[in-house]
């Protein structure tokens, strides 16, 4: 007498259960509505002092000098805020990356300094650089080096990056950090 032959999915079960596991996970992932990037809804204003929201030393890469400054300001509102540049030398080059978080009182304190400290980014001959909604920057590409610039609010927290390098990774450096401070507001 001939076996029956088991089905496709009895002869692959590991294959059949990863896929449904993934398949679970993606079902999860479209109904889950959270926004993974902020635990402040739109208008909530953001108590977490500057000085949490740069870059900490632990976070950063022991490649890169780090130094750290407080920001003071007699713009209205202007609250409290923190500075980090940070700096690495390369085999043929270095970079240099400026991060500063300013907190005011008000978002409408914050959109006002966004959109005054917008205006002297000289934009001319220069590619905007993509941080998202509510963010505005510049990249200029040079042979072997590169300059990128660019702010973000978030309800009452302006962030700015400058980043500065004679080699590829000016990019990616400043926006590495850009996206570590976005992840905290």
């Amino acid at each position: 007498m001939k076996a029956a032959k088991k089905s496709w999915f009895r002869r692959h079960w590991i294959l059949t259960g990863i896929l449904g596991f993934f398949i679970f996970l993606t079902i999860l992932g479209m109904l889950s509505d959270s926004d993974i990037n902020s635990d402040y809804s739109d208008g909530e204003l953001i108590s977490i002092e500057s000085h949490s929201i740069v870059p900490q030393d632990s976070e950063v890469d022991r490649e890169w000098r780090i130094k750290d400054l407080v920001i003071d300001s007699n713009f209205t509102g202007f609250l409290d805020g923190s500075e980090k540049q940070m700096s690495k030398s390369e085999t043929f080059g270095g970079s240099v990356v400026v991060a500063r978080v300013y907190r005011f009182s008000s978002i409408n304190n914050s959109n006002k300094f966004y959109e005054q400290e917008k205006t002297k980014i000289d934009i001319r001959g220069v590619e905007e650089w993509s941080l998202g909604i509510g963010c505005f920057g510049i990249e200029r590409d040079n042979t072997l080096s590169g300059y990128a610039e660019g702010f973000c609010v978030r309800n009452n927290v302006v962030l700015y990056v400058k980043s500065t390098s004679s080699s590829y990774s000016y990019t990616g450096d400043g926006k590495k950090f850009m996206n570590m401070m976005l992840k905290r507001v």
